[in-house]
């Protein structure tokens, strides 16, 4: 349960709480970096919409990468989605090109 509720404007920074062992630590920023079990790692900040989108982005290494990673969301139960973030391995060509 959040400990604050803070009033949308279009300047505010996100408020998160960061839980551990059942304790709640709450933080502004402007953008939160998570890095998955599986060495992804995304970006969340702030959208456009000061009543409450967020930008979900994982950093890439540019059109030349050899491997870009993606999100996969899959439902859940009632008002819960699963995201994944995956690597795949960017194809250069296929046979006979």
């Amino acid at each position: 349960m959040p400990t604050t509720d803070p009033t949308p404007f279009a300047g505010a920074p996100l408020h998160v709480e960061v839980v551990r062992d059942g304790v709640p630590t709450p933080f502004e920023a402007e953008e939160i970096r998570v890095t998955l079990p599986n060495g992804i790692v995304f970006h969340l900040s702030r959208g456009q919409d000061p009543a409450g989108s967020v930008v979900a982005d994982i950093p890439c290494g540019g059109p030349d990468a050899d491997e870009f990673a993606a999100f996969l969301l899959r439902p859940g139960a009632s008002n819960l989605f699963l995201i994944n973030a995956e690597r795949h391995v960017r194809r250069t060509g296929e046979a006979g090109d």
